[in-house]
């Protein structure tokens, strides 16, 4: 089945493992299962880079696997805390608000990211979820963007890690 088609289901209120759903109830239930904030681990960096994207509205999840990979890219910073997105036509940054989930030891890293390629326009959401993973060059994310009242749109893809200084 096509996720935009579960996407679909799951805004009906049929009750399965619709993708868009279940990944956006379990970056809600993460961040609201009594997180614990993340501090004292090593010094990393999280270069991440989309391979898949969703734009979903209010209606249904539009899968798009193409023609945005070189437009799309965010980063994390456990030194300084930083949350960066570049998206198409500007980048992003700002201080993140950083939850770690104790069991799977995945982290959730968001805030309201000012511009900074062109300051004059608003700011917006952005929340970064890396995988714990068992790799230590690499690990999974989800990326969600474009909080809006008919949407979101989330980027999933690896992350490339980096010990900071």
């Amino acid at each position: 089945m096509d996720p935009s088609d579960e996407c679909r289901r799951a805004h009906h209120g049929r009750r399965d493992d619709a993708f868009c759903g279940s990944a956006l109830l379990s970056l809600l239930s993460m961040l609201s299962s009594s997180p614990v904030i993340a501090a004292g681990q090593e010094n990393r960096e999280y270069d991440c880079r989309p391979d898949i994207k969703y734009e979903c509205t209010i209606d249904q999840c539009e899968k798009i696997v193409s023609d945005f990979q070189h437009a799309e890219w965010f980063a994390y910073s456990t030194a300084t805390g930083e949350l960066s997105a570049c998206l198409w036509t500007n980048c992003y940054a700002a201080k993140a608000t950083v939850f770690r989930d104790p069991a799977s030891g995945n982290l959730t890293a968001i805030g309201k990211l000012i511009p900074t390629a062109h300051p004059g326009n608003e700011p917006i959401i952005v929340s970064l979820t890396i995988d714990s993973g068992n790799n230590d060059d690499t690990r999974n994310f989800t990326a969600v963007w474009g909080y809006r009242n008919e949407g979101l749109t989330f980027d999933m893809g690896k992350c490339a890690l980096r010990k900071s200084r």
